[in-house]
């Protein structure tokens, strides 16, 4: 007898199916990071952390798609756009929106 409790099988599968595009789209910013770090002759620590953030990004960012003014099936390429600039320029990015954000607000007070 299995120790899985009844219905657990079907409710996996029913939200991987739901989710299954920003599953994708996390695993291509993932794989496409880590292609492009070897090839840029990193190290394989640097390699699997930058991809393994570059694939939690596109998870946070593909929730956000609507605020953004995408549509849901853009996330694929949002996925492999955040996977192919790689961690440190996603970083860079990030950092500058805020930075003019914030310095936006401190240069209007």
């Amino acid at each position: 007898m299995s120790d899985v409790p009844t219905g657990m099988l079907e409710q996996t599968m029913k939200w991987i199916a739901t989710y299954l595009p920003t599953l994708y789209a996390a695993g291509a910013a993932l794989s496409i990071s880590a292609l492009m770090s070897l090839y840029d002759g990193q190290s394989m620590l640097k390699t699997a952390t930058g991809s393994l953030v570059c694939g939690i990004v596109t998870l946070a960012v593909a929730g956000s798609l609507e605020y953004l003014g995408l549509p849901y099936n853009a996330v694929t390429f949002v996925g492999a756009s955040i996977g192919f600039m790689g961690a440190d320029k996603v970083r860079n990015k990030v950092t500058g929106f805020i930075e003019t954000r914030i310095g936006g607000a401190k240069g209007n007070e």
